[in-house]
């Protein structure tokens, strides 16, 4: 048996790549339908997803579909609303950056929209 230490050390049980936390709208198509979901974080590996419902048996497969990027894979836990997939294949590192970034772009234009509200509430041109 080979141990390895430092910081390339894997720990059983544990992903093995880097994680980013998103909160991204998309779709998971499972054996029984499809149903739209939140993405709340992502690695080349896999992605925690949050439905509306009761989330899919552990085993089930399941295709995640956000902005354009498909990945296949396994429910691997659950909690709550929330599930683990465990993506068969690797997502390429390029399509994880490309909606870390959409997802910092999503953000921005809801802290403006914010703003311009609130800005407008304050104005009195707007009353919500």
């Amino acid at each position: 048996m080979h141990f390895q230490f430092g910081s390339r050390a894997q720990v059983p049980g544990r992903r093995q790549a880097a994680r980013v936390r998103l909160a991204l709208p998309a779709k998971v198509i499972l054996v029984t339908g499809h149903q739209p979901c939140q993405l709340d974080d992502l690695s080349q590996t896999g992605a925690k997803i949050t439905v509306d419902q009761i989330p899919p048996p552990l085993g089930d497969d399941a295709v995640l579909m956000v902005n354009g990027v498909e990945a296949f894979g396994t429910v691997i836990w659950r909690r709550g609303n929330s599930f683990g997939l465990c993506f068969e294949d690797a997502m390429p590192m390029a399509d994880v950056v490309r909606l870390r970034g959409f997802n910092d772009h999503q953000q921005a234009l809801e802290q403006q929209n914010r703003l311009r509200h609130a800005r407008e509430f304050v104005q009195g041109r707007k009353v919500y």
